[in-house]
């Protein structure tokens, strides 16, 4: 997968608002588990555990096992360096001399 086609797919996970608000919620409590999630962005249990299947195949996030309770966390430095690289490709474009 190219660049470009990797880019768009972020973004397309990231413009469904449920998702952008587990990430959001991520990125202030550094970990959390469904039923956290569930109660901040106001869904189904069911609907939160679907979101972050798709996040974590992206790579926005990750899953580790706590007894018998799966914690999500942001896989901050990933995102933030696909989002930097990205960044960095406009600043050098001729748009912004």
């Amino acid at each position: 997968m190219n660049k470009l086609s990797e880019l768009s797919n972020l973004f397309k996970l990231l413009s469904e608002p449920n998702r952008l608000k587990m990430v959001a919620e991520l990125c202030k409590c550094s970990e959390c588990n469904v039923g956290d999630l569930s109660k901040c962005c106001e869904i189904d249990l069911s609907v939160v555990s679907r979101h972050l299947s798709k996040l974590k195949e992206a790579g926005v996030v990750e899953a580790s096992k706590q007894g018998k309770e799966v914690i999500y966390s942001l896989k901050a430095k990933n995102l933030a360096k696909i989002l930097r690289k990205f960044a960095d490709d406009i600043e050098r474009s001729n748009c912004c001399k």
